[in-house]
């Protein structure tokens, strides 16, 4: 195959290779057991080890404790044939625990977050209440935009919405600039990475638009949340993986889902850095064992902020 040629031949040019996942999010263990053990069996076959694993929220579904444990259980086991740093960040089922607990919790609880978190494989956030989660990577920079949430469970974010008591959610568009000032500030190419989209991808955000436009160090922002080929929650965009962020040349990529029962195959997305500091993107469909896709991003100077930007 083609694609199975251009990703051998560039193998050798590779500078850094990350490996990106969202949403597994299955209620039923039984069926999350089959998509991850699948995906990462898929991947071992590739022999393309990488430096880090962002996995971008949705990791599980629903309500019941035992279930949620075992699927932790079980994602921590199959992940760690990678042997890579793993960094994880809250999408929206990340909540169902809390969400569905009408009211009889008296704090925040995230049963899969406190699962991983005693794993020295796993890295989240250390306050669940921070927008940002920054990973210094040597020459670049992965910055990860978490669903952030009150520890007293007044408020949290889902969707690019504000939940719970909006009255005393701490952060206003000052805030949000000062977010902003940190990912400019890490000083060096970024990708940017979340549960969901900035405006132009599939089911964006709109808390994110308080970002916009992005610094001019940001190459790249990968995401999840709409899974492909999904027509009730993701409509006529379904199937589509690559679009630009609103009014920038920066390319979103949409890397959903780890899981075939809502979407349409188990998918996951390699990020390759090459030693001209072009940027590959590699669609992997583990259903079917092939490429789907790929997308080349082209090296350059950094992506020029319009001046109108009250920050400048």
């Amino acid at each position: 195959m083609m694609m199975d040629m251009l990703s051998k031949a560039a193998a050798a040019r590779v500078r850094h290779r990350i490996w990106v996942m969202s949403d597994l999010q299955q209620s039923l263990p039984e069926r999350a057991t089959y998509c991850m053990t699948r995906a990462v069996a898929d991947y071992l076959t590739l022999d393309k080890p990488c430096e880090a694993i962002c996995y971008l929220g949705d990791a599980v579904e629903g309500n019941r404790l035992d279930f949620i444990h075992e699927m932790a259980e079980m994602q921590m086991r199959e992940l760690s044939k990678a042997k890579a740093p793993i960094y994880y960040i809250a999408g929206n089922h990340d909540f169902d625990y809390f969400r569905l607990s009408e009211g009889k919790l008296s704090e925040m609880v995230m049963p899969f977050y406190d699962n991983v978190s005693a794993n020295p494989q796993w890295h989240i956030p250390a306050n669940r209440a921070e927008m940002l989660f920054p990973v210094d990577m040597g020459d670049y920079a992965l910055a990860l935009f978490p669903d952030h949430a009150d520890p007293l469970g007044r408020w949290y974010t889902t969707h690019g919405e504000i939940r719970g008591n909006e009255s005393v959610y701490p952060y206003d568009q000052l805030a949000y600039e000062a977010v902003w000032k940190r990912l400019e500030g890490l000083g060096k190419p970024t990708l940017t990475l979340s549960h969901y989209a900035f405006a132009g991808g599939n089911r964006a955000a709109p808390l994110f638009d308080r970002y916009l436009p992005l610094p001019g160090n940001v190459r790249c922002h990968l995401y999840g949340h709409a899974h492909v080929g999904d027509e009730v929650w993701a409509g006529k965009d379904c199937n589509r993986k690559i679009s630009a962020v609103d009014g920038q040349p920066i390319m979103q990529i949409n890397v959903a889902s780890l899981e075939n029962f809502r979407g349409s195959a188990i998918r996951t997305t390699i990020v390759e850095w090459y030693d001209d500091d072009t940027i590959g993107i590699w669609f992997r469909n583990h259903s079917s064992q092939c490429w789907d896709d790929c997308l080349l991003i082209r090296p350059g100077a950094d992506i020029r902020v319009p001046t109108l930007d009250p920050r400048m």
